[in-house]
């Protein structure tokens, strides 16, 4: 990775993987129940928007103050992907291999959290209960659903990242090749 804009994305990365390790065995060895509380996930949201804020904030810098859209875009992704991948990998070590029992505790919480939300949703009775059959069956420990919630917060954080990088492109790919092309000619 030659390109220092990459760089920033790099850099970020870590800094939020270190974050996640933190975090998750904060929690962890603290209150499992915390995984599943919804104030959690939403504090942990916003530790990852204003990380992503501030990649491109500091790519941008880096480019010398004009960046295309993918010049934003780039380090971002690769600040969320790096984050991520070490949160599901801290998380998998933790709850399979610290502490496999550990799940069960989790699961149970959703469960209940779950059972709260379908109440409060006004849905029919049997549609309730038929929603939480179904999820009697689900472990989200299971590595498929693991690689699935992986690609998601991947993807819903990439539509964030496309949202900022418009925001703060302020230099246009084709005005880049018309240049280039009117120089050479």
């Amino acid at each position: 990775m030659s390109n220092p804009v990459n760089k920033v994305g790099i850099t970020f990365g870590i800094i939020l993987a270190i974050y996640y390790i933190l975090f998750n065995c904060t929690i962890f060895f603290t209150d499992l129940t915390l995984f599943a509380n919804k104030f959690v996930g939403f504090f942990t949201m916003a530790i990852v928007i204003i990380i992503g804020v501030l990649t491109v904030y500091f790519a941008r810098k880096k480019a010398g103050g004009y960046v295309t859209f993918r010049e934003a875009f780039t380090p971002y992704l690769l600040t969320i992907t790096i984050g991520i991948t070490v949160n599901y990998i801290v998380y998998n070590i933790l709850f399979n291999l610290v502490d496999p029992s550990a799940k069960n505790i989790i699961n149970t919480e959703l469960y209940n959290m779950l059972i709260h939300t379908l109440d409060n949703s006004g849905l029919p009775q049997e549609q309730i209960n038929d929603q939480l059959e179904k999820a009697k069956d689900i472990s989200q420990f299971d590595p498929k659903a693991q690689i699935f919630m992986w690609a998601g917060s991947i993807l819903r954080n990439s539509i964030l990242g496309l949202l900022l990088a418009a925001i703060f492109k302020n230099k246009s790919e084709f005005t880049l090749q018309q240049d280039n092309t009117q120089k050479e000619a």
